[in-house]
């Protein structure tokens, strides 16, 4: 009887396989772990409203910076006396709410603003207020996140950022 003895070469490949059940699983809930770690600490819904509120706070200083130049210029603050704006409604005669000339702000702020910014969401929650009174103006909006800047604006209204030189125009 002869016996044969397989080659060096078959016994090499019959010692290498693919990975096992239990090593795909492990690898697999290692990378789920990692996944929603990685969710959780970016938390990318908060970062969103984050950016948002910071284009907020750019856009209402923009706005106050555009309304206290053309207030220089011709001795007295955009719009008429007395009517709330909000960024969300288009004022009669007006084509766009981003128009410096004649948009929510009912006045030319071509000079000092190229448009004229509304809120990102712009929606019944989320827009930019302005009113002129007699003695000056108010420019609110709301954020989603940075509360301690609406607390600590010098407004009357604890749940709106403010700024202007009269922050007792728009009630809360």
């Amino acid at each position: 009887m002869v016996l044969k003895i397989p080659s060096k070469k078959l016994l090499r490949f019959s010692n290498q396989g693919g990975f096992t059940l239990v090593e795909l699983l492990a690898t697999s809930t290692i990378a789920l772990i990692l996944l929603a770690l990685a969710i959780v600490y970016f938390n990318p819904a908060e970062r969103i409203k984050r950016a948002r509120d910071g284009k907020r706070l750019s856009d209402i200083s923009k706005i106050d910076r555009a309304i206290s130049e053309f207030m220089l210029d011709k001795k007295y603050y955009p719009d008429t006396q007395g009517v709330l704006r909000l960024s969300t409604a288009l004022p009669e005669g007006s084509t766009s709410l981003n128009k410096s000339n004649k948009g929510w702000i009912f006045d030319n702020l071509s000079s000092y603003i190229p448009m004229l910014p509304t809120d990102p969401l712009n929606d019944e929650t989320y827009h930019y207020s302005y009113i002129r009174g007699s003695d000056g103006y108010e420019l609110d909006a709301k954020l989603e996140l940075m509360t301690d800047e609406m607390l600590n604006d010098g407004g009357n209204d604890n749940l709106m950022y403010e700024v202007g030189s009269n922050l007792n125009l728009i009630s809360p």
